[in-house]
């Protein structure tokens, strides 16, 4: 996770407090960077999440993100019947 201090500074402690209260809903994996802004009163908190691709496998291969694919995979993709197994978990 990447902290961003902007308008001031922020001691360690402090920084750990915003860092505490953003991991109580996103564990730190999650979080790309955290932006603290800081004004006279209050501190501004901002943040983006990690973008996690979806790949998918066909014919036992991981091929990529189904946004990626030519016409003909994604319509093999929309007529696939998924496997019973797989529903379950």
């Amino acid at each position: 996770m990447q902290i961003v201090v902007v308008n001031g500074p922020l001691s360690e402690r402090e920084q750990d407090a915003y860092i505490r209260q953003i991991t109580q809903k996103y564990p730190a994996s999650a979080i790309e960077k955290l932006y603290l802004e800081v004004h006279e009163d209050y501190v501004d908190v901002r943040y983006t999440l990690h973008r996690y691709r979806e790949l998918r496998k066909m014919g036992g291969y991981c091929i990529s993100e189904p946004a990626s694919w030519n016409s003909a995979k994604q319509a093999e993709l929309r007529e696939m019947v998924p496997n019973q197994f797989e529903e379950e978990t």
